[in-house]
């Protein structure tokens, strides 16, 4: 099996989160969730829980866990257009903005006409013109509405987003909204992301979303965002250690107040760009944070994905292709993982999303896929007579076979593979042309998820005046 870290080493980073959990602690900003690790067992001081190596050796047993020896095909999956990003880069003036209404409806749109995609998510975060009473909320009613395909949110309940700041209740509407919608209440029906408060921290907003998810029965994903020598250590090792504690300890609540309750992780880290005090996504250190912090996961069977196509450029250019494609490749060359996920169109460390980069980033996967996947390779026992005729006629095109030639060659529609051929074809050369043209193709072919009466009505109260039936 292939490891970026050997054995040793990880069971050694084990425990020291066992002993930061144990003597250093996490902060918790909530009374109750202090008072029921309390009646755990666990100390507590001020805002800072300790959690003995026994109480969390006890919330592993009861949280379930992954096979990681199940055999699958390697691949590369999107999970949704632009994670969560507050703007947008137009493509044609090349001006970042506020995300809006509109920009939300076309990423659904984008979202929905793609087999790529398995999730859906508020990508367009927060749009500045949402004019609904409760915003939080009615991005998720828009999720229904616009997209058949499972919510996994990212977004959470802030005291911005939510009605009269209320976040516990926003949370838990949104979630009770989806399960009514489906109307399934016997089993998860979306996953909630978390992201803690590096270093060592859970926030009463943070926490009130959990809890949320927990009452409503929901999955939860626990993913530290943490930067290196800014809100975590400077060291790649270091940040991990201190995101794998942040997470047990998340996790260790989750399972002190609904044991069994379907929880995962993932890590969205990365190192600090020094000299600007932002984040470094669109790297080498990035993926290292990750397929470490997915190892550590692996030693405990906890259910972890690792995620690639990021770009730290505010431009869709060679820099941007280039981190995408070393974010979203780099894993599978470090560590014996199946799957990467995708969040096509991601700009400037998730602020920003292009919907040019998110067509393009579908390209670069399809390619990601035929690297990974490769082709099925057999004798043909017809060869030598087909060599012979194509011998004789001096070439292949009119004996060969366009079937065999399209199973065993991948051509793309959008990059440029016409070489010198372009030189006088402005139109073939011109990539982010051809990149309108397909998008503007999938708008088109959009069709609005069919919806009863019952749904209908149930989420109109919820939507943005411009989404109303």
């Amino acid at each position: 099996m292939q490891k970026f870290v050997d054995d040793l080493t990880i069971q050694n980073a084990y425990m020291q989160v066992l002993e930061i959990l144990e003597n250093v602690g996490v902060r918790f900003e909530s009374e109750d969730v202090r008072e029921l690790f309390k009646k755990r067992g666990a100390r507590v001081e001020g805002d800072k829980v300790f959690i003995s190596r026994h109480l969390m050796e006890e919330v592993l047993e009861s949280t379930q866990k992954q096979d990681y020896g199940v055999p699958s095909e390697k691949r590369v999956v999107a999970a949704t257009p632009f994670s969560n990003a507050p703007f947008i880069l137009d493509d044609d003036t090349k001006v970042i903005r506020r995300c809006n209404i509109g920009d939300a409806i076309k990423m659904y749109q984008i979202n929905e006409t793609s087999s790529l995609y398995e999730c859906a998510n508020p990508g367009c975060a927060d749009p500045v013109d949402n004019d609904a009473r409760d915003q939080f909320v009615s991005q998720i009613a828009m999720v229904l509405k616009y997209s058949d395909k499972y919510p996994s949110i990212g977004l959470r309940a802030t005291s911005s987003n939510s009605r009269n700041g209320d976040v516990y209740g926003s949370a838990r509407r949104a979630f009770r909204l989806i399960r009514e919608f489906y109307d399934v209440w016997d089993k998860p029906v979306m996953t909630q992301g978390i992201c803690p408060n590096p270093p060592l921290a859970y926030d009463q907003e943070c926490l009130d979303n959990l809890c949320a998810a927990i009452d409503e029965q929901q999955a939860i994903s626990i993913f530290p965002c943490t930067m290196g020598f800014m809100t975590g250590p400077e060291s790649i090792m270091g940040t991990v250690i201190h995101d794998f504690a942040m997470s047990l300890a998340g996790l260790a609540f989750v399972q002190l107040k609904s044991p069994g309750h379907l929880t995962s992780l993932s890590n969205f880290s990365t190192i600090s760009n020094i000299q600007t005090l932002q984040p470094n996504y669109g790297s080498a250190e990035c993926v290292f944070i990750q397929v470490v912090f997915y190892e550590l996961c692996k030693f405990l069977s906890i259910p972890c994905v690792i995620c690639g196509g990021y770009g730290d450029g505010t431009a869709v250019d060679y820099q941007a292709g280039m981190e995408a494609m070393m974010t979203t490749m780099l894993p599978f060359s470090l560590t014996d993982v199946n799957e990467v996920w995708c969040f096509p169109g991601i700009l400037a460390g998730f602020a920003c999303g292009s919907f040019h980069k998110a067509i393009l980033d579908e390209e670069m996967m399809r390619y990601s896929n035929r690297m990974l996947q490769g082709v099925k390779m057999t004798v043909d026992f017809e060869l030598p007579g087909l060599l012979a005729a194509g011998q004789e006629a001096g070439s292949f095109l009119s004996i060969g076979s366009m079937n065999t030639y399209r199973r065993d060659n991948y051509l793309t529609k959008i990059f440029n593979k016409w070489g010198l051929a372009h030189t006088n074809n402005a139109e073939k050369a011109n990539l982010a042309y051809k990149v309108q043209q397909v998008l503007e193709n999938r708008i088109a072919a959009y069709q609005l998820p069919e919806r009863s009466a019952a749904q209908k009505k149930l989420l109109q109260s919820y939507l943005p005046s411009q989404c109303q039936y």
